[in-house]
């Protein structure tokens, strides 16, 4: 469907020759690694057992997507300065930990953690064709226990309902032990269909979800409206979202530019607009005509 452009030369020769490693093949048993990447997402973090954190997902020119934590938490700020979303950049110094949990970030069975040793270098943005990792509908009722589904993954589609805001449970929330408050969040349903007619459920959560809503509110029911969804995860139980938002790592896009997959859904949903509007078109021509044709027979 796409062609994948070639990596370029200096990134290949760099890895052939040692100067830099593929986030892949990244393991905990050295501290010399040197990788080239971009930093694709940044977003603060607040679990039960470490407290407040930065997070980071990073992505080589191979397409492989690693996410990144900063150890320590004075350091947090000084990651803030050097790393922005959307810039290449070198890192070295940094620690490499071993996930064990079967639901991850990633499909990497491993992450950065960032440290006080760890240097960032600016690079030169790339040229390498990364392709977005979106899941075809049909596959997800069927995807829920396998392990693909066990780390987000991304989604096309343009968006036929959105439902309005209700306030559900979330247990994914952290809550300290003396707090009973109920873990309640905003949430949004909306409908995603592809084109061969197929549907899922998304469950957009939390802050993302008053996003979306402002978004839906400025830009719907204006025009068709093509929404790409990236690092949402499959919910194992599809009544009635087949996937909702993960927090801080999830995003969407409205009309998004600058995807070759994008551009190749756009113009076949185009197409098909275009054709049923012709057939539509003659249609209602022959009818018109063979009325014209019955009234003046009468």
């Amino acid at each position: 469907m796409f062609q994948r452009r070639k990596l370029r030369t200096p990134y290949l020769e760099n890895i052939f020759n040692g100067k830099l490693h593929q986030t892949q093949r990244l393991t905990p048993n050295r501290s010399d690694w040197r990788v080239l990447v971009r930093v694709e997402k940044m977003w603060d973090t607040l679990e039960a057992d470490v407290g407040e954190g930065l997070s980071f997902l990073f992505v080589d020119e191979t397409g492989t997507k690693m996410h990144a934590f900063v150890e320590q938490s004075n350091q947090r700020k000084r990651f803030k300065r050097c790393l922005h979303e959307g810039e290449w950049k070198i890192l070295t110094g940094f620690s490499v930990v071993m996930v064990n949990t079967e639901i991850r970030l990633t499909e990497a069975r491993n992450k950065i953690a960032l440290t006080s040793n760890t240097s960032v270098t600016p690079a030169e943005d790339s040229d390498a064709w990364i392709p977005l990792d979106i899941v075809p509908y049909d596959y997800v009722s069927n995807f829920w226990n396998d392990e693909r589904t066990s780390f987000p993954r991304d989604f096309l589609g343009f968006i036929l309902e959105v439902r309005e805001t209700m306030l559900r449970e979330d247990v994914s929330i952290p809550r300290n032990p003396l707090n009973d408050d109920p873990k309640t969040t905003n949430t949004i349903d909306f409908t995603l269909q592809d084109n061969d007619g197929d549907q899922i459920q998304c469950r957009v959560k939390g802050a993302l979800a008053s996003k979306f809503k402002r978004f839906w509110l400025y830009y719907g029911k204006i025009e068709t409206i093509v929404c790409l969804l990236t690092d949402w995860r499959v919910l194992e139980d599809a009544d009635p979202a087949h996937i909702e938002s993960e927090e801080g790592i999830s995003r969407f896009e409205f009309n998004p530019i600058g995807f070759d997959e994008v551009d190749h859904f756009t113009e076949i949903m185009c197409s098909s607009s275009q054709d049923s509007s012709k057939e539509e078109v003659e249609e209602m021509e022959f009818d018109y005509f063979n009325g014209c044709r019955t009234d003046n027979k009468s």
